[in-house]
């Protein structure tokens, strides 16, 4: 197993005020005390995020814009194309747009680029398909914040655009009627975090303010695809994001969304609690397959759909999409895995970047953040065609791949994404260029440690905290995912009393105890850890906690992620 940093979190504040605002809030000392830790100090956002709580969407700039000409698109019923990406984010993003202006009489259509044929982003033969359509209005959809040249040609054909997106942005913005996107640098919208969907809720939200509409229709209608939007494109649950997935979590289980209805039921998810990880380990693969190995139409149709039978449909190819995704993308693996053993050079250096003519575009990307998990480098892989490669990166802490990839655009056709993913095309013969301007510059920005994964623990509790009592008191902290991690804990000295090796030695249980009480803990993919742990020895173990269901009877489950020789130095 690869070795591991432990971090134990820091305590910010005197435990008194701890203690106080645990009262003050009505919640156990061990979650205030967490979040005491992690800086989140405005609990009646997070205990209770409500709704109400929400923004006011036009503090966003260019929201007045953007309301005034898709009101005006209304009333004149306007042709309106939504554009979008092949992603689950621009795919609900596209999805909650489109349904809206048709629920306003509006003959709205959307677009979505081929991944394959046409790469991310707008692209000039689309808007001139989109303005022989008969449209006069465009609207952007997790995508075009770097389409200057783009949104210069939609002019030329009488097309009118509004951007809305989430990227970073580079140092010119595209000349539209209004540009949405919180990161821009003269946006003072007080979050930025907001998914490509979330983007496009709040327009959404200040439309129904603009035109009257009960905002309760608005919750009714988006917010479960909205949740799912958020969550796909790994947005940090805090404040906003996590608003619509807390809410939106709930009106998810009881969707009336006849697609949502039928993926769910196509997924196979039973009676069991539809979670953050449901949408981001069962239902997002699904609607993510579409864009990657068969059409993302389907994706959105689904999502659409007002018949039962067409519902059902679409949520059978998506399942089947998934599955031809899972086999191609462990044979990308496989293969990665096997260049990366040829060549001890490529292993060795900050960042992977591997090429290949076979690897399908549409899957290099998870199998980049694979790599990446296993090896803690950033990962760039990339299909080739002819005379050009289109790549997926992913990226670790401490390394922005997005200004990693502005330092070294020389080599690159274009680029785009975020802080730990981004895509690029690039020309095959500026390949090696590309590949030794990112490892020195990679050089000069890391640090030796930050090569070895940290795991960041929240707090030091004894073996008998560890039961139901203790999950049931940290559920308050749910919806889990990026920037709301379940709590991690270290739990130390504790005798080794049995090891059982699991699923022909992929996983491994451990009984321990400290000499009063005994707890099984399940390390899922730490099989190896077999071959250096046996009885009798001490150890000190950092896990999370969780419950499941055995035989009618619900149970603590201690999920390891790292154990170690007792007496581990913390840092």
């Amino acid at each position: 197993m690869q070795k591991k940093r432990w971090k134990l979190r820091p305590a910010l504040e005197p435990q008194e005020q701890i203690i106080e605002r645990s009262r003050k809030y009505g919640i156990p000392p061990l979650v205030a005390s967490i979040l005491s830790k992690r800086g989140v100090l405005d609990l009646n956002e997070y205990i209770v995020p409500g709704l109400d709580k929400l923004y006011d969407p036009f503090l966003m700039k260019d929201m007045e814009q953007a309301v005034k000409r898709i009101v005006s698109a209304i009333q004149n019923k306007e042709t309106v194309y939504v554009y979008g990406d092949y992603d689950v984010d621009g795919i609900t993003s596209t999805a909650i747009l489109t349904h809206f202006l048709r629920s306003q009489g509006v003959p709205a259509s959307y677009y979505i680029p081929d991944r394959l044929q046409e790469g991310y982003g707008v692209n000039c033969n689309a808007i001139e398909e989109i303005a022989a359509r008969g449209a006069t209005l465009l609207i952007t959809v997790d995508c075009g914040i770097s389409s200057v040249n783009e949104v210069e040609k939609a002019k030329t054909v009488g097309l009118d655009v509004i951007i809305t997106d989430h990227h970073e942005c580079k140092d010119v913005l595209p000349d539209a009627i209004a540009v949405l996107n919180p990161k821009r640098p003269d946006c003072d919208y007080p979050f930025k975090q907001l998914a490509g969907v979330g983007v496009v809720f709040k327009l959404l939200q200040a439309l129904f303010i603009e035109l009257k509409i009960h905002m309760q229709t608005l919750f009714d209608a988006y917010l479960d695809i909205t949740a799912i939007g958020t969550v796909a494109d790994v947005m940090p649950l805090m404040s906003e994001n996590r608003m619509i997935l807390k809410n939106g979590l709930e009106r998810l289980t009881y969707t009336e969304n006849k697609g949502l209805k039928a993926l769910i039921q196509q997924a196979d998810i039973g009676a069991n609690p539809i979670t953050a990880g449901t949408i981001g380990f069962v239902l997002a693969p699904r609607i993510n397959a579409a864009g990657r190995v068969g059409d993302p139409k389907c994706a959105v149709e689904l999502l659409l759909s007002e018949v039962d039978k067409s519902a059902e449909e679409y949520a059978l190819f998506l399942d089947e999409s998934n599955r031809s995704r899972q086999n191609s993308e462990q044979d990308i693996f496989k293969e990665a895995l096997a260049m990366l053993e040829g060549d001890p050079q490529l292993k060795e250096e900050a960042v992977i970047v591997l090429a290949h003519e076979e690897w399908h575009h549409g899957i290099i990307g998870i199998v980049a953040s694979k790599i990446t998990e296993r090896f803690h480098k950033p990962c760039i892989l990339i299909s080739l065609d002819e005379t050009t490669g289109k790549g997926s990166g992913r990226s670790i802490k401490n390394f922005n791949l997005f200004t990693a990839l502005s330092e070294c655009q020389e080599h690159l056709v274009k680029f785009g994404g975020h802080e730990l993913a981004a895509g690029l095309t690039v020309a095959r013969d500026q390949i090696e260029l590309f590949r030794q301007k990112i490892n020195a510059y990679a050089k000069e920005v890391l640090q030796p440690e930050d090569y070895i994964p940290e795991i960041v623990i929240d707090a030091e509790l004894p073996i008998s905290y560890l039961n139901l009592n203790t999950i049931d008191k940290i559920a308050v902290m749910a919806p889990y995912g990026m920037g709301n991690a379940s709590p991690v804990f270290v739990c130390r000295n504790l005798r080794v009393t049995a090891v059982r090796l699991l699923s022909e030695g992929k996983h491994i249980k451990l009984t321990l105890s400290d000499g009063r009480c005994t707890i099984n803990a399940i390390g899922f993919s730490m099989g190896e850890l077999g071959k250096t742990i046996g009885t009798k020895d001490m150890v000190d173990i950092v896990f999370s906690l969780d419950s499941n269901v055995y035989h009618g009877e619900r149970q603590a489950q201690i999920l390891l992620k790292d154990v170690r020789p007792a007496a581990a130095k913390l840092s």
